[in-house]
């Protein structure tokens, strides 16, 4: 069932002036969430703290300035090339650190300035992405909590990271993904690659779900009729050519294939090993650890990488059963929120945090059985992208990526149960 015959929709309602609509959305959520900024004074390090500065990005922005290159992403001196983090937001971070300072609170106010707008225009592509699949009316409902709900102003507000930037990405790409599906022009082909390229350049992590959309887009235009061999060819060799020079950089440097980041097999070891509690012990991080610093240091980036893969498979291979029951309880902690009891400086506990999680898998449940337009979409996100955490460790800002959809899907459930609790009322009223 198309979202227009749903519930959930809005075609009841009457239209919507959507620039007047995207201009309060953008202003409410920026306003709300960068008037916080000021009144909580959250670009201001608290004594024993780097934030709002987040470790490694800021530091690889440090080393760029200071003319080191795109290298040492912790505390503790220069430790040669990385590729520790994606380049993306180092480089916007090193652009702010040269106009107004390194680690100064003018670079810190006008850091969380950018993410406030960040956060702002994820409203708008929610209410967007909503339009084009569950339907307008969910999609502004969720749109304005997202633009107001104080629990989402988390990470723009207060870590200067590519959480902000990741959601509003995510976002886009689902909206171009269904246009590309409907009206699979070549310029859409072309957009939606380059989108995939700007998310690997920044936070490679939702790559998973890529193949899912390509290959959405492919089969929703071979239902039309419409051509799409060529312009998928020509789309995946766009994305190639944008993301070669930071691969190419990589291979030069470190003499071997570097995919995007370096990091992923030591935070895989960060949450496995004999008696680990499986949210990612930070006393083993270089960034806290002098001796893990030292090691990393002598070593290098990723024969340390490598060391640590090494401890971490053979935890696996000797501990299956501790590594398949670790699994499980962080495949349940990524949703109910249980690590913020470990995590220090959160600002909810998980009676805040699951059941927005709740909510959106129920939503899911919904679409898959209503199956609105780019329901494949929103099950590959939710099934896939977090897989990786569940194998290493959850963490509360790993969610923030997918949670605009989590809302609109919870939202969408709630306009379900309600069209259907009202019209069973209506029916007992005609028929009395």
């Amino acid at each position: 069932m198309r979202p227009g015959n749903s519930p959930g929709a809005s075609s009841a309602t009457k239209p919507i002036n959507k620039r007047l609509l995207y201009a309060a959305l953008f202003l409410v959520g920026f306003a709300l969430r960068f008037g916080f900024v000021l009144w909580r004074h959250t670009y201001l390090r608290a004594p024993g703290s780097y934030l709002p500065f987040g470790a490694e990005i800021c530091q690889i922005a440090k080393s760029i300035v200071e003319g080191r290159g795109y290298s040492s992403p912790f505390f503790g001196g220069d430790t040669g090339p990385t590729s520790w983090i994606a380049p993306v937001y180092p480089l916007l971070c090193a652009g702010v650190f040269r106009l107004f300072g390194v680690y100064s609170v003018a670079s810190a106010v006008v850091l969380l300035f950018l993410q406030c707008l960040m956060a702002a225009a994820t409203s708008i592509a929610i209410y967007a992405l909503g339009a084009r699949t569950v339907g307008a009316r969910a999609g502004l409902w969720a749109a304005w909590i997202w633009a107001v709900s104080p629990i989402f102003f988390r990470w723009p507000v207060s870590w200067i990271w590519d959480f902000t930037v990741t959601a509003l990405l995510v976002c886009v790409v689902l909206i171009t993904a269904i246009d590309v599906g409907e009206k699979g022009t070549l310029g859409l082909w072309l957009r939606m690659a380059a989108i995939w390229a700007l998310i690997a350049l920044t936070n490679p992590a939702p790559l998973s779900v890529m193949p899912f959309a390509f290959l959405y887009a492919a089969c929703e235009n071979h239902k039309a009729g419409k051509r799409w061999m060529r312009s998928l060819v020509i789309s995946c060799v766009l994305f190639g050519a944008l993301v070669s020079p930071w691969l190419i950089r990589n291979e030069a440097v470190f003499g071997k294939p570097v995919f995007f980041r370096s990091n992923y097999w030591f935070e895989f070891y960060l949450g496995n090993y004999h008696f680990s509690n499986g949210v990612g012990f930070s006393g083993k991080h270089p960034n806290n650890n002098p001796k893990a610093f030292k090691q990393y240091a002598e070593l290098g980036e990723l024969r340390f990488v490598e060391l640590h893969k090494k401890e971490a498979l053979d935890f696996v291979r000797k501990y299956p059963r501790e590594f398949l029951s670790l699994t499980a309880t962080r495949t349940m902690w990524f949703w109910d929120g249980t690590p913020l009891r470990y995590q220090t400086n959160e600002w909810w506990q998980p009676w805040e945090f699951w059941p927005l999680s709740a909510a959106g898998w129920a939503g899911l449940l919904f679409v898959l059985t209503r199956r609105p337009r780019g329901w494949q979409l929103f099950l590959a996100l939710l099934l896939i992208y977090p897989i990786p955490y569940y194998l290493a460790y959850p963490n509360a800002k790993y969610r923030h990526a997918i949670e605009p959809l989590l809302l609109l899907l919870g939202v969408y459930f709630a306009s379900v149960l309600w069209g259907e609790v009202t019209g069973l009322f209506a029916l007992r009223r005609t028929s009395q």
